[in-house]
């Protein structure tokens, strides 16, 4: 799964990587690698990472842009995904 929207609510946030992972506890390796989907988060990773940019999962999903562009396509996205968007 990756965070498609992730850099997207960090820079409307006005925080920087460091400034994140200092938010979250997350290791400042850890947010770069799932801003450029080199590494898949876990449930408590997307928590934190919403919690702290006041983001749903379905915006650091990315899905939230989808849905503006083609309304309707996010809920088909999320339900193939199954779970947190994790592929099945």
């Amino acid at each position: 799964m990756k965070l498609r929207g992730l850099r997207q609510a960090r820079q409307r946030s006005g925080l920087s990587i460091s400034q994140l992972a200092d938010l979250t506890g997350l290791r400042r390796d850890t947010i770069t690698h799932l801003e450029h989907g080199k590494e898949d988060p876990q449930a408590y990773v997307i928590h934190r990472l919403g919690a702290a940019l006041s983001a749903t999962t379905a915006e650091l999903l990315g899905m939230a842009m989808l849905e503006a562009v083609e309304p309707g396509v996010a809920p088909q996205v999320a339900a193939r995904s199954g779970p947190l968007g994790a592929a099945s």
